[in-house]
């Protein structure tokens, strides 16, 4: 299980915000997710590429070892969910639930209820270089933590060596607020040299933030609520490492209580592979749309190789509109999306080498 120095962790702050990431500003106050309540998570969020291990053994209980559930089972809107992993039928969140007395695996003696990307469904050694560009979005609330106030909620972690990147929320207990913070691991071994970032602070339980993990050219970044970007130039030691992305509700300890946990709820999630210059160029912000009116917007991207095909990977068009895999979005709104907020959803765009960039569009709805 990895290691945290707390007293040691660095407050970013008066510096420029150099990266902001591929989804540009996260946290748009003024608009609301598009998110189905009544479908698995897998009918919200593209889970095609990833696979998820849960708190939970074989024989249902969580004493034995923690199994883990297929991409072709998580995938879509009647796919997997669990006490561990479902839709919140409130709000459409993708929720991980994972109590201190689950099941493990993987050698650590910590529960999780965890996503890991798979590049292809199918084999888990197809894994990413760090030379190349990397990123991972998401947009959550932390709802509950254990008793040592620890929950990870993102990783990028090395095929066969340690995270290169941890990313955490800490929870104060006394002063009834947390801070984002993240690991950066100066050697491919667990333990030191590695730094601890204190990317965003007074963040209290059920209050949204966002977090961005990027790894680009060999240097590894982390920034939350769009802010101060922790960065380390990776040691040539990680060159011949390769690289996947985790994310949800992953413990820093273990006991007997099935009560005591974390509950962690994603609002979006997408991770994607830039490469060859493939870039999405259409503004994100796109045309106002009306009621009962037909409606199109064209979603564009530059780079690549051989052209792009589309697809949703966090929520949905307002009901009534649909996104093609030529990138067209269209339809009629229908009655009832009108509001005085945006909607918005994260589209993907992926090349013919499997190359893909993401980004977050918002379409308003006059009332």
């Amino acid at each position: 299980m990895p290691r945290f120095q707390p007293p040691h962790t660095h407050l970013l702050h008066n510096h420029p915000a150099r990266w902001l990431g591929l989804l540009g500003c996260l946290l748009l106050g003024e608009a609301q997710a598009e998110l189905y309540k009544g479908v698995a998570p897998g009918g919200n969020f593209a889970l095609e590429n990833w696979n998820i291990t849960v708190p939970q053994d074989a024989d249902g209980n969580t004493t034995g070892k923690a199994i883990t559930i297929r991409p072709d089972q998580l995938s879509g809107p009647y796919g997997y969910q669990s006490r561990w992993f479902r839709t919140d039928p409130q709000d459409g969140s993708m929720t991980f639930w994972t109590p201190i007395n689950g099941a493990t695996a993987g050698g650590s003696s910590s529960p999780r209820a965890e996503l890991r990307e798979m590049l292809d469904p199918t084999n888990l050694g197809v894994t990413w270089s760090g030379a190349g560009e990397s990123v991972q979005d998401a947009l959550l609330k932390v709802m509950q933590v254990p008793r040592d106030g620890i929950v990870i909620v993102g990783q990028v972690h090395g095929y066969g060596s340690a995270p290169l990147i941890l990313l955490y929320y800490r929870y104060d207990f006394s002063k009834q607020t947390g801070r984002v913070i993240a690991k950066l691991q100066g050697l491919p071994e667990q333990g030191p040299p590695y730094t601890n970032h204190v990317l965003a602070t007074n963040i209290a339980l059920g209050e949204t933030f966002s977090y961005q993990m990027k790894v680009s050219h060999n240097v590894a970044m982390a920034s939350a609520n769009g802010g101060p970007v922790a960065t380390m130039a990776m040691d040539p030691a990680w060159n011949s490492e390769t690289f996947y992305f985790k994310a949800g509700a992953y413990l820093h300890m273990h006991g007997d209580s099935a009560t005591e946990g974390a509950r962690v709820k994603f609002y979006r999630l997408a991770a994607s592979h830039p490469n060859d210059g493939l870039l999405i160029n259409s503004p994100a912000a796109l045309p106002e749309a009306r009621v009962g009116q037909p409606y199109q917007a064209q979603l564009s991207a530059t780079g690549g190789l051989g052209g792009a095909t589309w697809k949703l990977v966090s929520g949905h068009p307002p009901a009534g509109l649909t996104l093609a895999a030529d990138g067209l979005v269209s339809g009629t709104p229908e009655a009832g999306t009108a509001s005085a907020t945006a909607h918005w959803f994260v589209a993907q765009a992926r090349d013919a080498n499997g190359n893909t960039h993401h980004k977050k569009f918002s379409i308003l709805i006059p009332q």
